[in-house]
Order: structure tokens, then sequence, then C-alpha cells
């Protein structure tokens, strides 16, 4: 999976073995028709070393010039959407505790933001969820912690209802479990296969 040789190669290139390797900066929008949630939009902003990386890995900028041409960024937007069965892409959306079946990305493109290479597409529902008085999550994250979101931004609230973002929020029983994931070793895994859920980024969304 590309995904997965991003965060190896990131960490080969790194001085020393961590968990995470990749910082993502991601922005959500939820799509409604007739009252029901039917898809979300996805935005993930890569951090400038992971962006080099890419240029590596995907043997982009054959040219030289430093700078990504319309070949190059479709490569990036297949090589980041184009999934595996059964990986979720770090995606969980949840209402009652319940997590809700979603699909596979679609109208993925990419574009540089200054020196950080960004990914839009949209994931649909598996099925129309009705959310009339209803709440739903959304959970930013990867299960094995290699990749760390950010949430930056609701980008579409659908009228009638509300959204907010609730920040990973540390105490001290989690920065003496991130400090021990940071000494991990290159070929180390966390114990806890779903580690990466303790440090979730969520996404709220409330509708009357």
């Amino acid at each position: 999976m590309f995904r997965r040789a991003l965060a190896l190669a990131c960490l080969a290139a790194s001085p020393v073995g961590a968990h995470p390797h990749v910082f993502v900066d991601e922005s959500v929008g939820f799509h409604m028709e007739g009252g029901d949630l039917t898809g979300l939009r996805i935005v993930w902003l890569y951090d400038a070393f992971s962006t080099l990386v890419l240029y590596d890995q995907l043997w982009l900028d054959e040219d030289g010039d430093g700078l990504l041409n319309e070949a190059d960024l479709e490569t990036v937007a297949r090589g980041e959407t184009e999934w595996e069965p059964g990986y979720e892409g770090d995606t969980y959306l949840f209402r009652n505790d319940a997590k809700v079946p979603l699909g596979r990305p679609e109208n993925a493109t990419a574009r540089m933001v200054g020196e950080r290479v960004e990914v839009t597409f949209d994931l649909p529902l598996a099925e129309p969820l009705p959310m009339a008085g209803q709440q739903a999550v959304l959970k930013m994250y990867a299960p094995d912690y290699y990749y760390a979101y950010t949430a930056q931004e609701v980008l579409e609230t659908p009228e009638g209802c509300r959204s907010r973002i609730e920040h990973f929020k540390p105490d001290s029983v989690s920065r003496k479990l991130q400090a021990e994931l940071a000494q991990l070793g290159a070929e180390e895994m966390p114990d806890d296969p779903n580690i990466g859920a303790k440090f979730a980024e969520e996404v709220h969304l409330e509708c009357d």
C-alpha cells in the first residue's frame, strides 16, 4: 500500500525511529441530501518533509525543475486514494458509538500548497444515513500511529446542522505513552494495534 510505503520511507529518512512518521492537516466537509448524510469531503495537507519523500517514492518531477506537473499530481492523487481492500483511509464515522460503513474515494485531485502536497477526495457513505435529530462523530487517526492527523477546518456544514472540532487533549498518561512511542526503533511496532485511536482528532456533527 502506498500510504504505508510513504510512512516507512519517512521513517528510513529520519535520523531516529519514532511514531508518528507522517504529519497531516485534515479538513472535512459533510454532504447531505434530503436530510441524509451521503458522503464526506476529505482534504489531506502533508507536511513538507513527507512531500519531499513523495517526490522520491513516486519518481516525480523528472525534469528537475522542483515543480509538479499535471501528470505528477495525478500520480499523487491515485497513490493516496487507491486503497487496498480492508483499508479505511484512517477515516472513521460513528453514530451512537456504532461505526458507519464508508465507501471508496472518488474524484481525487492533488495540488501543491507552498512546499506541501494536498490531496482532496470525496468519500461516500455505503448507505445514506438519516441525520434528523441525530449526532455523528468523524474520527481521524492511523491505528498503528504511523500518521498523525490534526483537524483544521470544517469545509461544509449542512443547513440545519452544527459542527465542531474536538482536538486531542494530551494528559499525563497520554504524554507518557507518546514519549514511549517516540522511542520505538525502525523495526518496532506498538503493542496495541489500534494505538492511534488514543490520539484521534474528532469532528462532531449534530442535526435538528
